[in-house]
Order: structure tokens, then C-alpha cells, then sequence
């Protein structure tokens, strides 16, 4: 049954513009990142440096700070839009499904097509770094080890904006609160005082050098704690919710 509904809800996406954010978000990354090693190369890598360390961090710390919250907060959006906008809970619940197969089928899609997302990005890294003659052998591992931790840090912010995305009708409030999670946690990075915030997490978890000394580990669990109370609190008013 579950299954069904995951492909009844894969269904709906067909005229929906969700490919696009999947699409635009690494590649934006991707053509930043490439122009800046192109133009700044010797700016960006100083002498000493191994430059694949430079390339994996410039990428990633943009992708965890900037890049997964709002996009975690556009794909629920768009994932909840057709339900909202059309009224189509009150029909959608009638049917014979419980209420949190629902919401954990969508959360699940909004999973899949953030990794989708980091997974072009990070395919997207290794050809550009052909393109740019980068140096030195590819370190997948390397590669894999932080865009997963990225994925792993922004758990909680993810359950989040998906439980604001059901809550509100309005789309638009969400989307605030994921710019305005996004602008604290640029100026906050280095701030001892707001690493509870969990639109830094992404970034708190990366293994980069910029990190020594933050216990990385610590804040994935933290991560997955929040997101999972939070994944709990979303479902348990959703299945209250009188639609």
C-alpha cells in the first residue's frame, strides 16, 4: 500500500516544475565554482595547499550554508503546493490510507531529490575539475564524506521547513523562514553561541579544515535528533489536523 501511494504521489509530479530547483541548484554551484578556480586560481590555491581539498570545501560550504535549506524548503513547498492550492486534502484523506503513510511518502520524495541534487553536484565537481586540469587524483572518498555529511547536517532543517509547508497554507511562509534561517547562519558560522541552530548544521558537520575542532560527529546526531522530533511533531498534528 505504502508503495502504491509513493508511486501515486510520483505521479502527480509529472507537470510539476520540481525538476527544475533539482536541476538549477548544483549547477549554479558548479558554474560559480568553476569561474572562480579559472579566474582566481592562485588566489584560491595558495602554495602548500592540495588543491582537491580546496575545490571539495569551496564547493560544500556554499552548498551547505546557501544551498540545502532553501532548497529543502522550495521542493516541500512545491511537494504540499498542489494539496494546498486545490484544496485537495479533504479528497486525498477520505480514501482508505492512513494519514501518515501520506506524509511520510512526501518526506521521503523530499529526501530523494535533495540526494539527487547533492549526487549531480557531486558528478557535476569531478567534470569540472576535468575541465579545469585540476591536479592530483580524484578523492572520491573524500568527495562522498562530506557532501553525505551536508545531507546528514540538514536532517532537522529539512523536517522543519516540511512540517511549515504542511502547517501553513500559504507557501510563502516557509520560504521566509528558510531565508531568514539562512541569513542567521551565514553570519553566524564561527559563533559558539548559535550552533544550536539548525539552519548551521550543514555547515557545522563538514569534515574541512575550517571545522578543526568541532566535534562534527556530535552535531550529526544532533541533526538527526532534532529531525526526527520534529518528524514526529509534524506527523502527530498532521494526523490531528482537521483538513
Amino acid at each position: 500500500m505504502f508503495g502504491h501511494l509513493l508511486k501515486t504521489e510520483w505521479m502527480k509530479l509529472k507537470n510539476n516544475w520540481i525538476v527544475f530547483p533539482i536541476l538549477l541548484a548544483p549547477l549554479l554551484i558548479l558554474l560559480l565554482q568553476y569561474a572562480n578556480f579559472l579566474i582566481r586560481y592562485s588566489s584560491v590555491v595558495k602554495e602548500g595547499d592540495v588543491p582537491w581539498t580546496i575545490f571539495i570545501e569551496q564547493h560544500s560550504v556554499i552548498w551547505a550554508v546557501l544551498i540545502l535549506p532553501i532548497l529543502a524548503a522550495v521542493l516541500s513547498s512545491m511537494l504540499i503546493m498542489t494539496e494546498n492550492s486545490e484544496n485537495n486534502w479533504k479528497y486525498l484523506l477520505v480514501l482508505p490510507i492512513k494519514r501518515g503513510d501520506v506524509y511520510f511518502a512526501k518526506i521521503i520524495l523530499v529526501i530523494f531529490f535533495l540526494s539527487i541534487s547533492t549526487l549531480l553536484l557531486a558528478v557535476g565537481m569531478v567534470i569540472s575539475s576535468m575541465a579545469l586540469n585540476l591536479p592530483g587524483d580524484i578523492p572520491f572518498g573524500q568527495l562522498i564524506q562530506t557532501l553525505g555529511a551536508a545531507l546528514i547536517g540538514s536532517f532537522a532543517v529539512l523536517t522543519i521547513q516540511f512540517w511549515l509547508s504542511i502547517h501553513f497554507n500559504n507557501p510563502g511562509v516557509p520560504l521566509a523562514v528558510a531565508i531568514c534561517g539562512t541569513v542567521a547562519a551565514i553570519f553566524l558560522l564561527q559563533s559558539a553561541l548559535t550552533r544550536w541552530l539548525p539552519w548551521v548544521y550543514p555547515y557545522l558537520v563538514l569534515p574541512i579544515r575550517l571545522n578543526e575542532g568541532i566535534n562534527i560527529i556530535w552535531y550529526m546526531v544532533q541533526s538527526l535528533l532534532i529531525g526526527l522530533l520534529c518528524l514526529g511533531a509534524g506527523y502527530r498534528e498532521f494526523a490531528r489536523r482537521d483538513i
